[in-house]
């Protein structure tokens, strides 16, 4: 694998962040609706969904009306009273913020899909997460993922990018390739059987995989240099 290691960002960083984080606009508006759009077509009105690394809920809130329970969680405890206090009397009943870590046990499953989005380059530890996300998931489940694969931007940015995390200015993050994320996925006990891109620059693959057992015929693992 081309995966370089990153330290661990510091626990506060996105209690930090979170009201900056709140505020900030969609980067590309179009994209994020092609991803709901896919997510609806995913999931069930039958579904026990766990989403990790929720952040201040906005994708939770548009998602639960489409499923019977909505769990989501987020390691940052700002990022959660931020998500919580969207809880009005016109939000979703099926859906709760919790707070925990990315790779912990959640109550609640097991679970018909569990996604996550923009969180697998963020985390310490990818395989812990990806591991706990297979124990928590139901034999015939969906885990639902949307990554950015950093290895692919231009060698500046990354340089770029290890400057603003050496000043905690932004998180620690992992670059690797599309290649490797699979790789990942599949030492973790999945088969992946989707990959879609909804924005123009194509390094955040929206990826759908389950236990081989449930894997239709469709795409596996395509080798990519990216």
């Amino acid at each position: 694998m081309t995966v370089t290691d990153s330290p661990i960002t510091p626990p506060d960083f996105w209690d930090r962040q979170a009201p900056k984080y709140a505020r900030k606009p969609i980067d590309d508006p179009a994209a994020y609706e092609r991803k709901l759009t896919r997510m609806r077509t995913l999931l069930k009105p039958t579904d026990r969904v766990l989403e990790i690394g929720c952040g201040t809920g906005s994708t939770a809130l548009l998602l639960a009306p489409s499923v019977a329970n909505y769990i989501a969680t987020d390691t940052s405890h700002s990022m959660i009273d931020i998500a919580t206090a969207k809880l009005g009397p016109s939000a979703p009943k099926n859906l709760t913020f919790r707070q925990a870590a990315a790779d912990a046990e959640v109550e609640g499953g097991p679970f018909d899909v569990i996604c996550a989005f923009s969180l697998l380059h963020l985390v310490p530890d990818i395989p812990a997460v990806l591991d706990r996300a297979r124990a928590m998931l139901k034999p015939d489940g969906l885990l639902i993922t949307k990554t950015p694969c950093l290895r692919s931007v231009a060698l500046p940015i990354r340089w770029m990018v290890r400057g603003l995390e050496a000043v905690n200015v932004a998180p620690k993050v992992h670059f690797f390739t599309r290649a490797d994320l699979i790789q990942y996925h599949h030492d973790a006990g999945f088969d992946v059987d989707e990959i879609t891109y909804f924005a123009k620059k194509q390094t955040s693959p929206f990826m759908v995989a389950c236990p081989p057992s449930h894997a239709s015929a469709g795409l596996r693992a395509v080798p990519d240099t990216r």
